[in-house]
């Protein structure tokens, strides 16, 4: 079998390996993205009846969320690229630590719109719309890029869409939401 080192392109092996390396940074960073949106939802869900709908409350949830989210994940991966690595964490590891981060922090700028254009009493639902455009914009363009048809790929959107409510559902339910 050959390494993706070892496939020569028309850069040669090295500009191989990079294409490679940035196909692996741009899943790391749609990966935290749809699993930020997906905890985002479930948050902001779980908080809708029991909150006032104003500024602090959606931004909080927004930015608190995402910030402890990166953190957590910033901390497991560290440590575990160290387990891995013999006590050093390599570029690559770096590499993806970044764009896994620049995934979550883009969704939290994405939901942060709503906030300030929309009137408090309006944010919170709009987040969460958006926050499922999102989810499920990300479905379409999986199910597009493998090559199905528009009516296929809306169906495929509406089933990720699905699967994310659900797991926002159950991971609510599981925490006594």
């Amino acid at each position: 079998m050959t390494s993706p080192s070892e496939v020569a392109g028309p850069a040669g092996p090295r500009g191989a390996t990079s294409a490679v390396e940035a196909v692996e940074l741009r899943k790391e960073a749609y990966t935290m993205a749809l699993y930020v949106a997906v905890c985002l939802l479930a948050a902001l869900t779980a908080t809708a009846d029991r909150t006032a709908d104003d500024h602090v409350t959606v931004l909080g949830i927004v930015w608190g969320t995402t910030v402890g989210l990166a953190l957590a994940h910033w901390f497991a991966f560290r440590v575990s690229a160290r387990l891995v690595a013999a006590g050093t964490v390599r570029r690559h590891d770096a590499a993806a630590l970044g764009a896994q981060l620049a995934g979550a922090l883009s969704v939290a700028v994405l939901a942060t719109v709503p906030v300030v254009v929309f009137p408090a009493s309006a944010e919170m639902d709009t987040v969460r719309l958006l926050l499922a455009g999102f989810i499920a914009a990300m479905g379409f363009a999986v199910a597009r890029a493998s090559g199905a048809s528009t009516v296929r790929a809306l169906g495929y959107a509406a089933t990720i869409l699905v699967a994310a409510s659900t797991i926002a559902v159950v991971k609510n339910l599981l925490a006594g939401h």
